[in-house]
């Protein structure tokens, strides 16, 4: 059964996430919250988070399938598979895109998908934004790189806004989506980012570029994003990581927020990688139209779940096989 975090660490409520962010505002430049005032970040504020909080390069498991390798589910696996995952997202608006790069297995359910980015964007935001600085000649400055990791590992909007300009606002999303290979994701045609349109299979894309070699991002760009996505705050650990055991390598990023435009109802999305001795996946999952956030973030843990438990369940021969009966 894949690894799951301790429900204290899932489940937070409203009030505790407010007290959180008002404990964080003295030490992250940026950060805000309800009747708080905006911390403006200091260049000298940000250069010395730079200097104490390093970005390691990350060693990988080499690849060892293809990306488009078999399929380790037969059509009926496939098929039941899909049945409970539409009956765990009833009333709710989803996508699911997983890829064994162990086997070369790939899972899909509604995996094109297009649905609000919500703070996932900011993955995004911060490959073009290497992207970007590639284009000058130059890397990430000591400010970018600071706020960088304000902006994914906390989440930080203020952050985001500004980065999001400076890698080009919708201009250059466009320019760079081709780079990275998007076939479904839109940019809002007013600036804001957390409007992005995307898809799961556009994630799955964005994760090949930050997971291997093959995409425009080099190598200290995908360790640096690579490091801020396994260094998130502990209580953003959840969606993909319901798919690790312990002491499994979990790189993330999620996204949540109410939406105005459709009632009040919850966004809530998770992509990223969970590599361990005996698994090697990238997932994102995409949803739309959940009550709240409780429940929306832990029917985003369950489809996790269930699309890795499905993949590494033992094949009939082998279950026969551990049996003691002879293998066909």
């Amino acid at each position: 059964m894949p690894w799951r975090l301790p429900a204290q660490r899932r489940v937070w409520s409203l009030a505790t996430s407010v007290l959180l962010a008002l404990c964080l505002l003295p030490t992250l430049p940026g950060a805000t919250s309800a009747g708080a005032v905006a911390v403006t970040p200091q260049p000298s504020t940000l250069a010395r988070l730079v200097e104490t909080v390093p970005h390691p390069l990350v060693p990988f498991a080499p690849i060892t399938a293809p990306a488009t390798g078999g399929s380790a589910l037969t059509p009926d696996e496939r098929a039941a598979l899909d049945e409970r995952i539409a009956a765990l997202g009833e009333g709710v608006e989803l996508g699911v895109a997983v890829q064994d790069l162990r086997t070369g297995t790939t899972y899909s359910h509604n995996a094109g998908e297009r649905l609000p980015s919500a703070s996932v964007a900011k993955l995004t935001v911060l490959a073009m934004l290497h992207l970007r600085a590639a284009e000058e000649g130059r890397g990430l400055t000591s400010v970018e790189l600071a706020q960088a990791e304000v902006m994914i590992r906390y989440s930080d909007n203020d952050v985001t806004d500004g980065l999001y300009a400076r890698m080009g606002f919708t201009d250059g999303f466009v320019r760079h989506a081709q780079a990275l290979g998007f076939t479904g994701t839109e940019p809002h045609p007013k600036g804001s980012w957390g409007s992005t349109m995307t898809t799961p299979a556009d994630q799955i894309r964005l994760l090949r570029a930050l997971y291997t070699d093959e995409g425009p991002l080099t190598d200290d760009a995908r360790a640096h994003i690579r490091g801020l996505m396994e260094s998130v705050a502990p209580e953003q650990a959840w969606g993909v990581s319901a798919a690790a055991s312990a002491g499994d390598l979990v790189g993330l990023k999620n996204g949540w927020t109410p939406r105005e435009s459709n009632g009040g109802l919850w966004n809530i999305n998770s992509v990223g990688y969970v590599v361990g001795q005996d698994r090697e996946y990238l997932i994102a999952v995409m949803s739309d139209r959940h009550t709240d956030y409780v429940t929306g973030t832990a029917l985003v843990e369950e489809l996790v779940a269930e699309v890795v438990r499905t993949l590494e369940a033992p094949a009939p021969h082998e279950e026969a096989t551990f049996a003691g009966a002879p293998p066909h």
